[in-house]
């Protein structure tokens, strides 16, 4: 299982060793980049919920795309908005850092401007990013009880409070929240990394049940995939499986239902018993996404116009807690300038101000090549002689010989001519690691080796 996530890695969090994207500056009316108020509260709440790691990703890869309105730092507008989703602060009461006006501006600009790419990406990183098939198969066999090894999925409706400018306020009664919502449809795997959610429905008119007859949830999950269901589901898979035209009842797995006049079994009350317990998991996973996303907590209501924007943000907050998991799953350690965010007046290079990129981490060779050369300049200050075996030390035949040097290779990045190995050195940890292109290694069989071992 740990090769498999290893491959996941390498192949979908490619984000890691990638620079700060360059986003040039919008021209503003002023030349003066205005401060946000009370930055610095803001940068240290949002790192205490979510780590460097998931901020570094939304501000790289979902929103540094582009430049958003308002004389701020890009960067700065994108950690408000996480702080708003991160605490549930209505966007009318944002002024505490920034005008209102242009607090609305950069959230309509970003959530707004081009909705169906954002849900497209977001969706796409959803689905790929932190699961797949062959994860999702190794995982049940290792963690699920007995009975249900073949349960790679859990769904279940997540109701959210919701003051819909749009709709029939009736229509909207949550009869678990006792107040106006929205449900939405879950889908996470058993490590409880989300693959999907459905979007948006008014709760009173859209049970658990409907929500799933219409969300061609074939197109969602794999044919080996088994979702667990609880009974408020049973009486719509049939229809499910008949519209799909490709699943099957081994595809869904839901409680033995008692039947008029017949009572369940010692057996069967027992195999509902180890199954409620089972599905329960994802009940602690809509906790941890209330205490870590306070805005879609059961306390804090949503004041939206647009579904969209809800639906947005829902995903938004899933794909980020999803990453969040991964990092503490998988104990990636940050590197350097995955923290730059935290910096104070940092912002995205934009190409013309000077600010590098972070450059490519130095081979193994070359920090030999490095050492010898200001050994040899420090020994000429000193007018001393290198003793012969010190030099000897310090010979090129000593790091020319991979047998002794490299110990694996734990990923691959880039194509063609720009690939690189993650390379793994022996007598070193994992924060040593180097990224070597092929020319690096004098015998490719260890090469071999990793491609064979994926």
């Amino acid at each position: 299982m740990d090769s498999e996530f290893n491959r996941l890695l390498s192949t979908q969090w490619g984000f890691l060793h990638q620079d700060w994207p360059i986003v040039p500056q919008n021209r503003f009316h002023r030349t003066e980049i205005k401060k946000v108020e009370n930055i610095k509260k803001v940068k240290d709440l949002v790192h205490h919920r979510l780590g460097v790691i998931p901020v570094f990703f939304f501000l790289t890869v979902i929103f540094g795309l582009k430049g958003y309105p308002g004389p701020y730092r890009n960067i700065e507008k994108g950690i408000l908005l996480l702080y708003m989703l991160l605490t549930g602060t209505p966007s009318s009461e944002m002024g505490e850092f920034m005008p209102k006006s242009s607090f609305h501006d950069v959230t309509k600009d970003f959530f707004g401007r081009d909705t169906n790419a954002l849900d497209g990406k977001l969706t796409m990183y959803l689905a790929d990013m932190c699961s797949n098939i062959k994860l999702r198969l190794l995982t049940s066999r290792t963690i699920n009880p007995e009975v249900f090894k073949h349960i790679t999925l859990h769904l279940d409706g997540h109701d959210s409070r919701v003051a819909y400018l749009n709709a029939d306020k009736a229509s909207m009664y949550s009869y678990k929240l006792k107040k106006s919502g929205f449900r939405t449809q879950v889908c996470c795997d058993m490590n409880s990394m989300i693959v999907f959610v459905s979007q948006p429905a008014e709760c009173r008119d859209f049970n658990d049940g409907t929500m799933l007859s219409k969300m061609a949830i074939e197109r969602k999950i794999h044919n080996l995939d088994c979702i667990a269901l609880d009974g408020g589901y049973t009486q719509y898979i049939k229809g499910v499986i008949t519209s799909s035209g490709i699943l099957k009842s081994s595809n869904f797995c839901c409680p033995v239902r008692k039947e008029k006049g017949i009572d369940l079994t010692e057996r069967e009350k027992k195999y509902n018993e180890v199954l409620g317990s089972f599905r329960s998991r994802i009940e602690s996973y809509f906790g941890d996404m209330q205490t870590t996303f306070t805005k879609f907590s059961h306390t804090v209501v949503n004041r939206v116009s647009e579904k969209s924007t809800f639906s947005l943000q829902f995903k938004l907050c899933c794909l980020l807690l999803n990453v969040k998991r991964m990092v503490a799953l998988r104990n990636i350690t940050p590197e350097a300038h995955h923290s730059f965010w935290m910096q104070e007046n940092f912002e995205y290079p934009d190409g013309s101000d000077g600010i590098q990129q972070t450059p490519p981490p130095p081979s193994f060779r070359v920090k030999i090549n490095d050492a010898r050369s200001i050994y040899k300049l420090q020994d000429a200050f000193l007018n001393l002689t290198i003793a012969p075996n010190t030099d000897q030390e310090m010979e090129d035949d000593d790091v020319e010989e991979p047998a002794y040097e490299v110990d694996k290779i734990m990923g691959h990045r880039g194509e063609g001519d720009a690939l690189e190995f993650h390379v793994l050195w022996k007598g070193y940890d994992a924060t040593a690691a180097t990224w070597e292109p092929r020319s690096s290694f004098y015998q490719t069989h260890i090469i071999d080796e990793y491609w064979n071992s994926l």
